[in-house]
């Protein structure tokens, strides 16, 4: 893997110029030669590539939530070298937008989602939680529903959190006075993860 992993690199840095101002005529072939590249190391990442003009750029390394190659992902990461203007991210982080979702036919408001925490008697240091939404009851029969909130989870608790420190999902409907039932506000999650967490090592 070691051999990959350099061969990534020294790719990456003698074409990383390339990247830092893509334009749309040129973009699609840019964008699949370093997919090209990636997946000659690892056939099971994927990549983003962003950033303000004139600042440094970033390069997000992903697995796309399969844990299976979370270590390929960090081992990259890792042995990035420092190159001018770049910044190398293992995983897609946590963002505090909580923008309208649409994934194919399902919109999802996660502005108006709700969580319940979830207890297990044989699991007491487990991480479950019940997502509930306004629109449950028109969204629900959708195939892609567990996707799209999958979606949204991913990107308030960013991917490694959401793989690894979650251990079940279900679903519900909001109901009326929310709070009155337990539940808190989906934009505190990663808030709540973190202190769930924390509780487990006192």
């Amino acid at each position: 893997m070691r051999d990959t992993t350099k061969k990534f690199w020294d790719w990456f840095k003698e074409h990383n110029e390339s990247y830092l101002s893509i334009d749309e005529d040129s973009k699609e072939q840019l964008l699949n030669d370093l997919q090209d590249h990636l997946h000659e190391y690892c056939d099971h990442l994927y990549f983003q590539v962003g950033g303000m003009p004139g600042e440094k750029q970033e390069l997000i390394i992903t697995a796309e939530g399969d844990s299976d190659f979370f270590d390929e992902v960090e081992t990259l990461v890792n042995s990035a070298p420092l190159i001018d203007n770049w910044t190398f991210i293992a995983f897609i982080q946590p963002e505090g937008d909580l923008a309208t979702t649409n994934f194919e036919d399902v919109e999802l408001k996660p502005a108006e989602m709700w969580f319940l925490p979830l207890e297990s008697a044989s699991m007491p240091k487990s991480i479950g939680i019940r997502v509930c939404t306004p629109n449950y009851d028109i969204v629900k029969e959708s195939k892609w529903f567990r996707s799209a909130v999958f979606k949204v989870l991913d990107t308030i608790l960013g991917e490694k959190s959401f793989a690894v420190d979650i251990d079940h999902i279900d679903f519900d409907k909001v109901p009326e006075r929310p709070e009155e039932h337990g539940l808190i506000e989906l934009a505190e999650l990663l808030a709540f993860v973190k202190w769930k967490k924390a509780k487990q090592t006192q």
